[in-house]
C-alpha cells in the first residue's frame, strides 16, 4: 500500500492511496464528513470505522457522537498508522473512548455498526488481506439500505398473516433423517435425475428459484423457501403448480406469500430488530439468515435436526458465464470485464465465483465445521466446500442405505 500526502485547495492535508484520493483534493475534511453522515447510524451502541488515513472519518464520526460511545479503528496497515501521526491534529480526539487497532483486535460488543467509507473501498486493491470481506460487508449494507424501507413493509404485512408455527412443523417431521437442500447452481441439471429418483426416501427443501425447474424435470419438493424483499420473486411460487409448504422469511415480498394460496410457516431472523423483538414476544425460534436464501434455508434444515444434508445446486462459482442453472427464476450472465474470484471446483480444476457467492461459500464452510450434521455436495463442478464431502451418484445411493 502507497501512501501519498499532499496539501489541498483548502491548505488542509489530503491523502492519496495506490494513486488515488481517499480525501478530496479540495476540501477534505467536508467530503469526509459527507461520507459519514450518510452512513451513520445513531441507534448503535458502538462503532467500528475501517480507515484511519488522516483521521477526517474519524473526527466526523466523533462529533456525531456521545462520548462514552467507543470508536474502534481498523487501521489497514501499519504505514497508515505512521501517515496518521505525522501531522498534527485540531481535533479532540482524546476525549473520546477511541481504540486503534487491527481487525482481530475487534471487540465484538453490543449492537456495533461497521462503517466502509466507500472511498478506501475505491482505493484498497484485491491483494490486501481484508479486501474480499469488506467488500462483502459493504456490499450487504448497500443492498439493506436499498432494500430497508421494503423490508419493513414485508414485515408489516407478514406477521400480520400470523403464521406463526415454526415449532410445530418441526413436530412434524422429525422423524426423518436425511434432508436435500436444492438451490439452482449450475450443477443442477446434472444431479436433478438423482432427486427424481429419490425423492421418496429425502426431505427435499428448495429455494424460490430452483422450483420450477424441479417440477419441469418431474421432481416435487416438500417445501419451498424465499426470502428476497423484492418484487422480482413473486412468479417464484405463484403461478406455478405447486401446492406444497412454503417457509418465508419476515422480511420477503409480501405479495408473494399472501399471493400464495396453500400451507405457510413465517421464519424470524437473528439480526434483524423487528424480527427479534417478535421473536421475545412470542418465545418464537430464531434462524441465521447467513445473507442468502439457501444459507437460510440450511439453518431452517439444522433447526429441524436432521442428521444428514445433502446440498444440490450449492455451486458457488461458475464455469462459463452463467451464475445459475438455465431454467432457474435467479442468476444472470456474468461479463467480460467483471471482477471475478478465481476458487478451487470439485474436478480438480479452477472456476469463478462473485463476490457474493464467494461469501456464502464461506459462510457453508464456516457452517459445516460447526454442525454436527453430516453434509454432503453433489455439485461436482461447484466449488470445494471445505467440510462438505462432495458424494458421486453410487456414494448418494449407500448413503441413503445406511442413514
Amino acid at each position: 500500500m502507497n501512501f501519498e500526502k499532499e496539501k489541498a485547495k483548502n491548505g488542509q492535508w489530503t491523502l492519496k492511496l495506490n494513486g488515488r484520493y481517499i480525501y478530496s483534493k479540495y476540501n477534505p475534511q467536508r467530503e469526509a464528513t459527507k461520507n459519514i453522515i450518510s452512513d451513520f447510524d445513531i441507534q448503535a451502541s458502538g462503532y467500528i470505522l475501517i480507515g484511519l488515513g488522516l483521521g477526517y472519518h474519524l473526527a466526523a464520526l466523533c462529533e456525531l457522537i456521545d462520548t462514552n460511545k467507543s470508536v474502534q479503528v481498523v487501521a489497514l496497515n501499519e504505514e497508515e498508522r505512521i501517515v496518521f501521526h505525522s501531522i498534527e491534529q485540531d481535533f479532540p480526539f482524546a476525549q473520546y473512548n477511541i481504540k486503534i487497532g487491527s481487525f482481530q483486535d475487534i471487540e465484538w460488543n453490543g449492537n456495533l455498526q461497521i462503517i466502509i467509507p466507500q472511498v478506501w473501498m475505491n482505493t484498497i486493491d484485491e491483494e490486501h488481506p481484508l479486501y474480499f470481506s469488506l467488500a462483502d460487508i459493504k456490499m450487504k449494507q448497500v443492498t439493506y439500505k436499498q432494500s430497508a424501507e421494503q423490508m419493513v413493509e414485508n414485515f408489516s404485512f407478514n406477521s400480520a398473516l400470523n403464521h406463526f408455527d415454526l415449532v410445530e412443523q418441526k413436530a412434524r417431521i422429525s422423524q426423518r433423517k436425511n434432508a436435500c437442500l436444492v438451490a439452482s447452481g449450475p450443477s443442477l441439471k446434472d444431479t436433478v435425475e438423482w432427486l427424481k429418483e429419490q425423492q421418496k426416501e429425502l426431505y427435499i427443501l428448495c429455494v424460490g428459484s430452483a422450483l420450477n425447474f424441479l417440477l419441469n424435470h418431474g421432481v416435487v419438493p416438500n417445501a419451498v423457501i424465499i426470502s428476497d424483499p423484492k418484487d422480482n420473486i413473486y412468479y417464484q411460487v405463484n403461478h406455478t403448480a405447486y401446492t406444497g409448504h412454503l417457509f418465508y422469511l419476515s422480511t420477503a415480498n409480501y405479495k408473494t406469500v399472501q399471493a400464495y394460496a396453500h400451507s405457510k410457516t413465517i421464519l424470524l431472523q437473528e439480526g434483524y430488530s423487528l424480527a427479534e423483538r417478535q421473536a421475545t414476544d412470542l418465545s418464537y425460534p430464531l434462524l441465521e439468515t447467513g445473507g442468502s436464501v439457501a444459507t437460510t434455508g440450511f439453518s431452517l434444515l439444522e433447526y429441524f435436526g436432521f442428521a444428514t444434508i445433502f446440498l444440490f445446486g450449492q455451486d458457488l462459482g461458475f464455469e462459463a458465464e452463467e451464475t445459475h442453472v438455465v431454467g432457474s427464476t435467479s442468476g444472470r450472465i456474468v461479463s467480460a470485464d467483471e471482477k471475478l474470484i478465481e476458487i478451487p471446483s470439485n474436478r480438480g480444476t479452477s472456476i469463478h465465483t462473485t463476490l457474493n457467492l464467494y461469501s456464502y461459500l464461506k459462510w457453508f464452510e464456516s457452517k459445516c465445521a460447526s454442525t454436527k450434521i453430516r453434509v454432503y455436495n453433489t455439485a461436482y463442478n461447484g466449488a470445494v466446500i471445505n467440510n462438505a464431502q462432495l458424494v458421486q451418484y453410487e456414494k448418494f445411493l449407500s448413503l441413503l442405505k445406511e442413514c
